[in-house]
């Protein structure tokens, strides 16, 4: 049979995406979480330091014009309503609501054709900000619609999701099918006019070819559509803001606590009004968080957050049978956060001060723990061998040269993601750091002579390098060391406000990290991270009360993304 082409007719619709589809209100642009010093020499710059108080946008600009950005960590008396905004799945969303969508083409689609989605300036890849539509993923978006239609129209799938297409091939057939696919990619019915359009949109294509042919272009055209590509977050107006539709209600829900599309039975209780309360939405926030792809909404946070999955790419000289152990590192990492996070309903303290963590056999003799029988056991860390999320050998890996430690990456790291100080990218010329001589100086000398030294460089340092000393009894693989090739080690340390006002002092990692636990601030910062991610928005002041319940220790990380649902941003948005 000859092919008819029929992308080009397509394509504009993909392409059309880019333009005037309502973007979030308040802007925003892409970015990328850097990767200061990625080579042996170091910097980090900064734009401000940990703010609290009631001004949620400290800080100063990255550049000389941009607007302030939002410090994550800022609180507000009471709670505010964010922007309306439109936004586009990510690559991982669109593989998973096509997936559910069309479960029959499991074994024969081979997934979705986007490219990596950018990170927002903190890191996360479901910002609405930073998830755009332009020529590259317009083209991606029609490519991954044709090789669903062409999986969805193959003639055993056909005669499987759609009975009429073998017994009777005709136009209500054909609307038969834009229905039913039509009110799942859309997560809403489709009006009478939609379906008029898709329904002429056939038949037009159908007077020159076969019936499955002309299905699978209409199926590209509902795939391309706005309302499919965008997650609609506009509401209706109603007193002086705009109510969330129930429909779009249960697509937060669905892609927030489930990872992809509402069920037919998410989008029945919709039509119903039963998710109009505080409670049905936390009940079905609660019901999705426990399923498998539900807890991976809330590891994908963790490990964007933390940024262990790192080690994954890191070399490490002279340290035998490390490309076998990165991999695990990160399983490390992600059944600790389990334990911590999901088992205990465990809160920021718990995160930062748990005693334990979860080995394998080989990790457990790679850190020098000793053995242990079983792949996934809990194990208490010997005395003064660090606590908690900071002392995961995936972490301090991550943040480390081939060679040596690194003070500054690790030190940005909590004065990053665990105080919210806001930095600006490293200088176009860096100094290079003398790299390291066994038995002649340790890490942190070479580092205090190399930043504390230099004027230029030390006006940045001194918020971030004085935090990263507290890790030197870890070496570049994450394994305690007493000394460093028989040096003494100093590990103490601090963090500092603003006007270089100490906010913690320590001597090593478990110190550190039981101080930075007890910092108000510590999870201030944390609870606007997490609630910017389930958002996907760089917006503060939107769910104050659990953020306080958090705060106070009433709440566990988990219990608190659950609540998340329950906040008045959640079903509205301001004018």
């Amino acid at each position: 049979m000859t092919r008819i082409d029929l992308s080009s007719r397509h394509l504009y619709l993909a392409l059309g995406l880019a333009f005037g589809t309502g973007c979030p209100s308040s802007g925003g642009g892409a970015g990328t979480d850097s990767d200061p010093g990625g080579s042996d020499t170091e910097t980090g710059g900064t734009a401000g330091v940990p703010t609290t108080g009631d001004d949620p946008t400290a800080g100063t600009s990255d550049t000389g014009d941009d607007p302030p950005p939002i410090n994550p960590s800022g609180r507000c008396e009471q709670s505010r309503l964010g922007a309306r905004v439109l936004r586009r799945l990510s690559q991982v969303e669109l593989e998973s609501t096509l997936r559910d969508i069309f479960p029959e083409i499991e074994a024969t689609w081979s997934g979705v054709a986007l490219g990596i989605d950018p990170a927002s300036k903190h890191g996360f890849t479901n910002d609405a900000a930073t998830l755009l539509v332009g020529d590259q993923t317009a083209k991606e978006w029609l490519a991954t619609a044709e090789a669903v239609g062409d999986a969805v129209t193959a003639p055993a799938v056909l005669s499987t999701i759609l009975p009429c297409a073998a017994q009777k091939p005709d136009s209500a057939c054909a609307a038969e099918f834009i229905g039913k696919y039509g009110e799942r990619l859309f997560r809403r019915p489709l009006s009478g006019d939609e379906r008029g359009r898709y329904e002429a949109h056939f038949a037009g294509i159908a007077a020159e070819v076969a019936f499955p042919i002309a299905l699978k272009w209409t199926l590209v055209g509902l795939i391309q559509s706005p309302h499919a590509v965008y997650r609609s977050e506009l509401g209706e107006p109603v007193d002086g803001g705009h109510a969330l539709t129930p429909y779009e209600v249960a697509t937060a829900l669905a892609y927030t606590y489930g990872g992809s599309t509402p069920s037919p039975e998410l989008l029945a209780k919709a039509e119903q009004g039963a998710l109009a309360t505080p409670e049905a939405r936390m009940a079905e926030a609660e019901a999705l968080l426990a399923t498998a792809r539900g807890k991976g909404v809330l590891h994908l946070f963790f490990r964007q957050w933390a940024k262990y999955p790192q080690v994954e790419s890191k070399v490490k000289i002279d340290i035998a049978g490390f490309d076998g152990i990165r991999m695990r590192m990160i399983d490390e990492t992600r059944r600790f956060v389990d334990e911590v996070v999901f088992a205990q309903d465990g809160d920021v303290r718990a995160l930062l001060t748990a005693s334990f963590t979860v080995l394998d056999a080989t990790l457990s003799q790679f850190y020098g723990f000793g053995q242990i029988a079983g792949e996934s056991v809990v194990v208490e860390r010997p005395d003064d061998w660090g606590i908690g999320l900071l002392a995961q050998g995936s972490v301090l890996a991550g943040q480390a040269h081939a060679d040596s430690s690194s003070p500054t990456k690790r030190g940005l790291l909590v004065y990053d993601r665990l105080l919210c100080g806001p930095h600006i990218p490293p200088p176009m010329n860096i100094p290079a750091i003398d790299p390291p001589m066994p038995g002649a100086q340790t890490t942190r000398e070479r580092y205090e002579v190399a930043h504390a030294g230099d004027p230029a460089c030390q006006s940045c340092h001194q918020y971030f390098d004085p935090i990263g000393f507290g890790f030197e009894h870890f070496d570049q693989a994450g394994r305690y060391r007493a000394d460093e090739n028989g040096l003494t080690i100093d590990a103490t340390g601090q963090a500092v406000d603003s006007k270089l006002v100490p906010l913690v002092t320590f001597d090593g990692l478990t110190d550190m990290a039981s101080k930075l636990a007890e910092l108000p601030q510590t999870t201030d910062c944390v609870s606007g991270l997490l609630a910017n991610f389930a958002y996907g928005v760089e917006e503060n002041c939107l769910a104050e009360e659990a953020r306080t319940a958090l705060q106070e220790g009433e709440l566990g990380l988990r219990e608190f993304y659950v609540q998340l649902a329950a906040s008045e941003h959640f079903v509205r948005r301001a004018e």
